[in-house]
């Protein structure tokens, strides 16, 4: 079975079943969350070598593994992603846990399953916006 994230506060299920999922509010996202509190493109997982990699594409109110802001980072079994407001517990196995839970598929693949590693992510050809640090675009680089 693929990984699945399990939301804490919700019955959703995200079935993680393609190897880049775009989340956001977007109608081009794969997973679309409704929440004020989620951006248009919030972020993406990816999974690599059966690790899952997070990264968030610039969102207004980020993203957290089990508490902690990120811009990326790997999430393990039985870890916390805060998408925005929403909370979800990353879930390898068959354990979800009691209650009925309705699964949340991403559409068909965009992208061809291909290994990713985050670091690459980046250079994906997926139409996401990635903001970039303000850094000036001529002159010498910042004093140390």
């Amino acid at each position: 079975m693929p990984p699945r994230l399990i939301a804490l506060d919700t019955d959703h299920v995200i079935l993680l079943d393609k190897p880049i999922i775009l989340i956001g509010r977007h109608p081009e996202c794969d997973i679309q969350l409704e929440s004020r509190k989620i951006s248009r493109r919030h972020c993406c997982i990816a999974e690599v070598d059966k690790v899952l990699a997070v990264r968030d594409l610039g969102s207004t109110n980020g993203i957290q593994i089990n508490g902690e802001p990120l811009q990326e980072g790997r999430l393990a079994d039985g870890d916390e992603l805060t998408i925005g407001n929403l909370r979800y517990q990353v879930r390898w196995e068959d354990n979800d846990g009691p209650g009925p839970r309705r699964p949340v598929t991403a559409r068909p693949a965009a992208v061809p399953p291909q290994a990713v590693s985050i670091d690459h992510m980046q250079s994906l050809d997926i139409p996401v916006p990635i903001k970039e640090p303000n850094r000036p675009a001529n002159g010498p680089p910042p004093k140390s």
